[in-house]
């Protein structure tokens, strides 16, 4: 009795005009050895629950028409390891790897349409963007060091506490890179103005706060987050 492979049964879309020349042919043959039908073209109207479009980005010219068609999509590296690991495909909108894949992410102090950019990034790459603080989370990314959850993750969780850039490196380079040029500054965030103190310390100070994430405001504005004064006097 033959194995039903892991393909079976699914529509596969690649066209030329999507996929990098390099990969076509190696793609072509992962997808047919697993048992998929093939169609050499790209067809936006097809977005049924078993057809797929293999796409080499999501920066792609092609990307944003095929998503609002509601079509899944699936990059290179996705699809070869599925092929490997005799994975289905995965179901989501888009999955360009498995960088990510089983890696738990909270993010915390950006507004509705960051976040929304944020979940898609790290869903395309495997992952899972939680929601609540747990235990189990891998990384937290906050905006700054105003964030309602950071001082939870530093305190408690004490996981590693990431910028925006670093998921956005990662995406690029389609793994988790190390997240030591990328973590979160003490005074990433704050506007700090200081009074009442001499001029060389406060350049010394000034050097402190930059150093550290935040900036320097020479002016007491409604937009300072903190005042530094001595209060000896």
């Amino acid at each position: 009795m033959s194995k039903t492979k892991s393909f079976q049964g699914v529509n596969v879309f690649m066209s030329r005009n999507l996929v990098p020349p390099e990969v076509f042919d190696t793609l072509h043959d992962a997808v047919k050895n697993n048992g998929a039908q093939i169609q050499l073209c790209c067809d936006p109207s097809r977005n049924g629950p078993n057809d797929y479009h293999i796409i080499s980005c999501s920066k792609h010219e092609k990307f944003q028409d095929l998503k609002s068609k509601g079509c899944k999509m699936l990059g290179p590296r996705c699809v070869l390891l599925c092929a490997k690991e005799r994975r289905a495909l995965p179901k989501q909108g888009f999955t360009c790897c498995f960088a990510m894949d089983g890696v738990k992410i909270l993010a915390s102090g950006f507004d509705a349409d960051e976040k929304v950019k944020i979940e898609e990034l790290v869903t395309e790459m495997g992952g899972a963007l939680h929601t609540k603080p747990s235990s189990d989370l891998n990384f937290v990314i906050v905006k700054n060091v105003l964030a309602l959850k950071y001082k939870w993750a530093l305190n408690v969780l004490k996981k590693p506490i990431v910028t925006y850039e670093w998921l956005k490196q990662c995406s690029d380079e389609h793994r988790v890179v190390p997240q030591e040029s990328y973590k979160v500054l003490p005074f990433s965030g704050l506007k700090i103005c200081v009074t009442g103190i001499s001029a060389d310390k406060r350049k010394e100070m000034e050097k402190l706060i930059l150093q550290n994430g935040g900036k320097y405001s020479a002016e007491l504005t409604k937009n300072c987050t903190h005042l530094i004064c001595d209060i000896s006097f």
